[in-house]
C-alpha cells in the first residue's frame, strides 16, 4: 500500500512538472540556434512554447503572489520598459511606422523571453535536475565558434591564426564574446558560491565551472574579439580579487589565507599568459588605445566616421594611424551621446536607432550601422527614460542580492556586473542580441527573488 502510494505520487508529481521540463528545454533550445541565421521560425516557435510553459509555472508556484513590493522591484522596473516602448510609440514617436514594426517582432519576442526567463528561474530551483542541462547549454556558443575555428583549421591543413578565421565565423564576432560574457559571469557566481561550501562533490564542481571559463576564453581568442577577451578577463580579475580577499573579509585562519593567496597568484599569472597570447594574435591597438580613444573622439576635427567601414583613418601622437576597431567605436560612440543629448526622448528603433536619428538631425553620412555601444544604441532608441529604467533594474538587483546572499542571487548579481560593461563596448542591443538581453536580464531579475518553499513542485 506504501509503494501504490509512493508510485502515484511520483507520477502525480512526474505530470504536475511538465510545464517546467518543457520551459528548460525551449530555453536550452534558444541557447542553441539564438545566434544561428535562418532560424527565425524556429525561434518563434521555441519563445511561444517556453512563454507558454513559463506562465504555467509562475502561476502553479505562485512567484508573484503575496509579496512585498520591494521583492517585486526589479522585475516591475522591467515590465516598466515594456510600457514606457508604448507611451514613446503614441507620444514621442520620430518613426511611427518602423516603431510599430519592431514592436509587433522585436519586443513582442523580448517580451515572451522575459516571460521564459522568469519561468527558467522558477524551474531549476523547484526541479533541480534540470540544472545541469541549463547550465551545459550556456557554453553552447563557444563551443561552436570553437568547433568551427577547429573544423576550418582542419580542412585548411593548419591551426589559423585568430585574424585568419574571422572571414569564416559562423556567427558574427559579437557573438562569441556576448555569449562568452554572459556563461563567465554565471560561471564566476557558481565558483564563489561553491568555493564557500562544505560538499562531497566540491572540486568536481569548481573544476567543471573552471573549464567553462577557459571554453569562453579560448573561444574569444579565437574570435579575435577585443570586447570579449576584455570582458572575460575583467571577471576572472574581480573574482580572483574575491577569492583572495574573502578569507581576510571573515578573518579566516593564517593557512587559509596563504593558500589562497598561492592560488590567486598562480591564477593571475595564467591571465597574464592568456592576455598575452591574445595581445601576440589580436588585431593591432592595444598598445595605443588610450591615446587612440582620444583621437577617436574628436569627431569635429575629422569626418572619417561619416562613412560605413572607414578605411582611412586619422593619425595618433605616434604617427600611425588610430587602430580602425577602436576609431568606428569611439567616434560613433561620441556622435552618439551627442544625438541623445539633443533628442533625450529618443528616436523609437532599437535596430536603426543610430542611423534614424543622424538622419532625423539632418547629418550628412552614409552610415548602415550602430555605434557599437548597446546602451548608447538604446539610449538613441528609448532616450533617457529607457536607459533610466534599465539603471533602475540593475539597482535593485544589486541590492536585493546583497541584502539575501545564495547561488541564484550571486548569478543575478553578477549577470548584472558582467552585463553593464560590455554593453558600453559591444552593440548587445542590435536585433536577435537585444532577445537574448532581455531574457537575461528578466533570468537576473528573477534570481534575486526567492522561490518560496510552499510552492506545488516542491
Amino acid at each position: 500500500m506504501l509503494l501504490g502510494s509512493c508510485g502515484h505520487y511520483l507520477k502525480a508529481s512526474s505530470h504536475s512538472a511538465w510545464p517546467a521540463y518543457v520551459c528548460v528545454a525551449s530555453s536550452i533550445a534558444l541557447l542553441a540556434i539564438w545566434v544561428l541565421p535562418g532560424t527565425i521560425a524556429l525561434r518563434h516557435l521555441l519563445l511561444v512554447t517556453g512563454a507558454v510553459s513559463a506562465a504555467l509555472v509562475i502561476h502553479r508556484s505562485a512567484f508573484l503572489y503575496h509579496r512585498r513590493f520591494i521583492e517585486l522591484m526589479p522585475l516591475a522596473t522591467l515590465a516598466a520598459l515594456f510600457v514606457w516602448v508604448i507611451i514613446h510609440y503614441l507620444a514621442f514617436s520620430l518613426n511611427p511606422t518602423l516603431e510599430a514594426s519592431e514592436i509587433q517582432s522585436l519586443w513582442m519576442r523580448s517580451l515572451l523571453a522575459a516571460i521564459m526567463a522568469i519561468g527558467v528561474r522558477i524551474s531549476i530551483a523547484t526541479q533541480q535536475t534540470l540544472q545541469p542541462y541549463f547550465f551545459v547549454a550556456l557554453w553552447v556558443v563557444p563551443l561552436i565558434n570553437l568547433g568551427a575555428y577547429l573544423y576550418v583549421s582542419w580542412k585548411t591543413g593548419h591551426f589559423l591564426l585568430p585574424n585568419q578565421f574571422v572571414t569564416a565565423f559562423t556567427f558574427k564576432k559579437i557573438e562569441a564574446a556576448f555569449y562568452g560574457v554572459l556563461a563567465v559571469s554565471i560561471a564566476c557566481a557558481n565558483l564563489i558560491y561553491w568555493l564557500g561550501k562544505n560538499h562531497p562533490k566540491k572540486k568536481m564542481i569548481v573544476t567543471a565551472w573552471s573549464l567553462g571559463i577557459v571554453i569562453a576564453m579560448a573561444s574569444a581568442i579565437v574570435a579575435s574579439t577585443k570586447n570579449g577577451v576584455g570582458g572575460i578577463f575583467g571577471l576572472c580579475a574581480l573574482l580572483v580579487l574575491i577569492f583572495i580577499l574573502q578569507p581576510l573579509i571573515y578573518r579566516q585562519k593564517s593557512t587559509a589565507r596563504w593558500k589562497r593567496a598561492l592560488t590567486g597568484g598562480i591564477i593571475i599569472l595564467l591571465l597574464v599568459a592568456i592576455w598575452q597570447v591574445h595581445l601576440r594574435f589580436a588585431s593591432h591597438g592595444w598598445g595605443s588605445l588610450i591615446d587612440d580613444i582620444q583621437i577617436s573622439a574628436r569627431v569635429h576635427e575629422h569626418n572619417y566616421w561619416r562613412k560605413n567601414n572607414p578605411t582611412v583613418f586619422p593619425n595618433n601622437s605616434s604617427g600611425r594611424p588610430v587602430a580602425g576597431n577602436t576609431y568606428e567605436r569611439v567616434a560613433w560612440a561620441t556622435v552618439g551621446l551627442e544625438l541623445i543629448k539633443d533628442y533625450p526622448l529618443g528616436y523609437g528603433s532599437v535596430n536603426r536607432s543610430f542611423k534614424g536619428m543622424l538622419d532625423h538631425a539632418k547629418i550628412e553620412q552614409t552610415l548602415q550601422s550602430q555605434t557599437h555601444s548597446g546602451w548608447i544604441d538604446f539610449g538613441l532608441a528609448y532616450g533617457v527614460p529607457g536607459l533610466a529604467i534599465f539603471a533602475i533594474t540593475f539597482l535593485s538587483i544589486f541590492i536585493l542580492a546583497i541584502r539575501n546572499v545564495n547561488q541564484y542571487s550571486l548569478m543575478g548579481l553578477w549577470l548584472v556586473i558582467g552585463i553593464i560593461p560590455f554593453g558600453l563596448i559591444a552593440e548587445i542591443t542590435y536585433k536577435h542580441n537585444f532577445e537574448t538581453l532581455i531574457f537575461f536580464i528578466a533570468l537576473a531579475c528573477a534570481f534575486v527573488i526567492s522561490v518560496k518553499p510552499q510552492n506545488k513542485y516542491v
